[in-house]
């Protein structure tokens, strides 16, 4: 018995013997390059192949991943992203020629906007493998692809009236060519088909706007890099606005879209204006043609937007029947050329609050509204910047104001006042905003219930209109802080 004990435990010992030394044999094996590498030695090396390699936005829009394939005998990686909306003037995104040891790279996004991409792979001394000669280059942009180039020159009416807008499930996007000019003197409509109106990014296409309006039915409708001059315009002002909303109105569109009878354009189909100048407006900017119109996202991002009427005695945005849930206005000016009617509102809501809506295919629990980075010039000056009867103005909606200047805007004090309905029921945001009338610091605009931050500006920003929509502003504090319209702003 005490021999075979002794046999077992020689004979266990030297099959653990055994199981260590093959285990380690194995991590040596890992951990030894020359064992693992992929022999590929003595070479110069090529860069990925450009269709192999994999561009993919994130899912809220703000990044742009990128992978591509393992170059064997690399030593890694040179990577760079660039703007090319301009051709000849590039511009780099993050870290230009950034190594890179692994196969992936993320970078900020920027939305309709055309990027080059290159990648090239670097030598590894150990195997003598020489960096690759040239890069892989990849041009990749995110616009929204093309449905018609319609050519310069053209009357957008007439186009329209000869290529109506088909019925479409998915967006349609036609393109105005860089620096064209068109005309238009009557309604484009786009029925309930999600349309982009586009332009150039760097050099707009220009539309001389003498009668009628883009007329939609339910639809997202998106108007970018157009300039649109409306000085000349010779509609019924009162019944007209550049974008307008059918007064045909489709009862069962109604009925299928909402429980209390409004047409609902859902949120992730806007109705945007977005990098757009318009000169010399006299007439709405947006109007629900007195119809129950329910707009998810209203945004105007980027603009100038010119009046220049002391006439026009209705809202520059009005829902009359209709509703809006989140409106955004960024990185734009507002302005009058001279003071505006007393009756010129900037926004009107007439009817109801989001709540009265009850979609069928989305959940609308507030609104909001939100105007941040933007400049206010003798916009609706005398009148109101906001009213409504209940919109805005629930305990779950949400009104945010910041790092706005304020000139000569609204009453004498009642910029904020109106846009909070005078009570504090909604939720408000304020931060660094600069507030100017008829040559003074408006108290009002500070006082209970108005902007409570204590982040307000009451020097004078010194803002200069130019003309053709054009200003300076040299207000020192406001240029620290880097408020209202960018555009503006000097150089940093």
């Amino acid at each position: 018995m005490r021999k075979d004990h002794l046999f077992l435990r020689r004979t266990n010992g030297a099959i653990l013997f055994l199981i260590v030394l093959l285990f380690s044999s194995c991590i040596d094996g890992y951990k030894n390059d020359e064992l693992w590498s992929s022999g590929v030695e003595n070479i110069t090396l090529e860069s990925p192949d450009a269709e192999d390699v994999i561009i993919t936005p994130s899912a809220d829009g703000s990044t742009l991943n990128f992978q591509w394939p393992v170059v064997m005998g690399a030593g890694g990686y040179e990577f760079s992203l660039y703007i090319v909306d301009d051709p000849n003037n590039p511009v780099v995104v993050g870290e230009e020629k950034q190594r890179i040891d692994g196969t992936t790279a993320q970078r900020e996004m920027r939305e309709d906007t055309y990027y080059k991409v290159t990648i090239r792979a670097l030598g590894n001394i150990k195997y003598n493998n020489k960096e690759a000669e040239t890069a892989s280059e990849i041009a990749y942009n995110n616009l929204l692809p093309v449905t018609a180039i319609i050519p310069s020159g053209t009357n957008l009416t007439e186009y329209f009236s000869t290529n109506p807008i088909p019925a479409s499930s998915t967006e349609l996007c036609y393109e105005l060519e860089a620096g064209g000019e068109y005309t238009m003197n009557g309604d484009v409509p786009i029925g309930m088909t999600s349309v982009t109106f586009r332009g150039n990014k760097i050099n707009h296409a220009k539309l001389n706007l003498t009668n009628g309006s883009f007329l939609n039915s339910g639809a997202g409708l998106k108007l970018k890099f157009i300039d649109i001059d409306c000085s000349s315009y010779e509609g019924i002002l009162t019944s007209n606005a550049i974008i307008l909303m059918d007064s045909n109105f489709d009862e069962a569109a109604a009925a299928s879209t909402s429980k209390n009878g409004y047409i609902v354009i859902p949120t992730t189909s806007p109705v945007a204006i977005q990098s757009c100048e318009i000169k010399g407006l006299k007439h709405y900017l947006f109007y629900d043609n007195n119809q129950k119109y329910a707009i998810g996202t209203f945004l105007v991002k980027d603009c100038i937007i010119g009046q220049n009427t002391n006439t026009f005695s209705a809202a520059t945005i009005r829902f009359a029947r209709g509703m809006v849930k989140d409106m955004t206005f960024s990185n734009s000016t507002f302005y009058n050329e001279v003071p505006a009617h007393g009756s010129n509102r900037f926004i009107q809501i007439s009817s109801g609050h989001v709540g009265s809506v009850q979609p069928t295919m989305e959940i609308w629990a507030n609104g909001s509204n939100t105007i941040v980075n933007s400049t206010f010039y003798q916009l609706s000056k005398g009148a109101q910047s906001f009213n409504s009867n209940g919109a805005m103005g629930q305990k779950t909606d949400k009104v945010t104001v910041q790092n706005c200047v304020v000139v000569d805007t609204s009453e004498n004090g009642g910029f904020i006042r109106r846009l909070r309905r005078g009570n504090t029921t909604a939720i408000f945001t304020a931060a660094n905003n600069s507030y100017w009338y008829d040559g003074a610091f408006p108290s009002g605009e500070i006082s209970s219930n108005r902007d409570e931050s204590g982040t307000h500006i009451e020097t004078d920003p010194q803002l200069s209109y130019l003309g053709d929509g054009k200003f300076t502003m040299s207000g020192s504090e406001q240029i620290s802080k880097r408020i209202g319209d960018p555009r503006w702003l000097p150089t940093e």
